[in-house]
């Protein structure tokens, strides 16, 4: 915009401010509630930010300017002087979402130059802060001193969070929109979950699961035991997988329990060659959810390895090479859960923290003599 029109820029703010935005905020109650129950409370401000980084824009900052002519500086954030009216924030009796309006004064086609490009802003989301005059920055306020009051960003209505509709003006002296709430929008959908009584929705070793997941807080009464370390545990029949094999006098190997570990194996190479009790990882990618990685172990089968070419010596394992674990059932099989309460338990019996289980067991039909 040319340097005549400045004072009417709605200044957008560095992205070093980003991650705050996000956060929610913590309502000073008490100093709220003792402001708003005066006989003569304080000057309510409202402000508005604007989020325009879909297309790679900034956060727009801005006031009507109607109480304080210039900028308002709140919680550090400066919001710019710009014309423009709202109303319809009202929440109305008969239960029916508000769907208020914004409507910004065109300045020589600034806002329209604005929005050029930008679908818009329909759907960019809209956020209104309220507080009181006594409570905004220092810096407000010659001499950095707040007559009013000792500022407090806390000290605050709770944000109204909206988004933007549709357009509904635009010429060369307005331009006006609709505001709606999240749960407001067309084909918008809440979240739901069904409730099984014995089943978890939850994917294993995904969201919700978690087991094998570092990152979250599970306590474990043996901190080094194989559940802690997130290590295979058994097949979707609960089946469980013991952390070792012998051979018995037929020659057959099979699982039988022991303290050690299975072995790690890493990702799964078509090239290797692997042991029964080594297992690997493979990317998921047949799945919706690409967060988890799916375990497979090598069973005690396939043919008995020689430690040296030239000589008889047999070494006590079996070898499993080069076939792909998601197709290969005859020599490996899957770490999965059977998604009941049984499989649960078993991979997460020593947590101190209770089942993640995602079922909802309180639900079941029982029968009363």
């Amino acid at each position: 915009m040319a340097d005549k029109y400045r004072d009417y820029d709605i200044v957008p703010v560095s992205s070093e401010h980003y991650d705050h935005l996000e956060k929610p905020v913590k309502i000073n109650t008490q100093a709220f509630l003792d402001e708003l129950s005066k006989a003569e409370s304080s000057i309510i401000i409202e402000l508005f930010e604007i989020d325009t980084r879909r297309y790679s824009g900034e956060i727009l900052r801005f006031h009507n300017g109607k109480t304080i002519q210039g900028d308002i500086v709140f919680n550090s954030k400066t919001y710019k002087s710009f014309p423009f009216e709202v109303s319809e924030f009202e929440i109305k009796g008969d239960g029916t979402l508000p769907r208020p309006k914004l409507t910004f004064a065109n300045v020589d086609g600034y806002v329209s130059q604005l929005i050029q490009g930008k679908d818009d802003f329909i759907g960019l989301s809209i956020k209104r802060t309220r507080t009181f005059l006594k409570y905004i920055d220092s810096k407000n306020f010659v001499d950095n001193i707040n007559p009013f009051g000792k500022p407090d960003s806390t000290a605050r209505f709770p944000d109204d969070k909206f988004v933007i509709n549709q357009k509904t003006q635009e010429d060369k002296n307005l331009v006006a929109f609709e505001l709606v709430s999240v749960l407001d929008l067309e084909e918008a959908r809440v979240p739901t979950r069904i409730m099984y009584s014995h089943y978890c929705p939850w994917t294993y070793r995904g969201v919700g699961c978690s087991y094998g997941n570092k990152q979250i807080n599970f306590k474990f009464s043996e901190p080094n035991c194989a559940q802690a370390r997130g290590l295979p545990v058994a097949d979707e029949y609960d089946k469980a997988f013991a952390y070792d094999y012998k051979f018995n006098s037929d020659g057959n190997a099979s699982w039988q329990n022991s303290s050690s570990a299975y072995v790690y194996s890493g990702y799964y190479d078509n090239t290797g060659i692997y042991s029964s009790g080594d297992w690997v990882k493979m990317a998921n990618l047949d799945q919706k959810d690409v967060n988890y990685e799916l375990i497979y172990v090598a069973k005690p089968t396939g043919f008995i390895a020689k430690e040296y070419p030239e000589t008889s010596t047999s070494i006590p394992f079996y070898n499993v090479s080069g076939k792909d674990p998601r197709f290969d059932k005859e020599n490996w099989v899957q770490d999965q859960c059977s998604k009941t309460l049984s499989g649960c338990a078993i991979r997460f019996q020593k947590s101190e923290n209770g089942l993640p289980f995602g079922g909802f067991p309180g639900i079941d039909k029982y029968k009363y003599k």
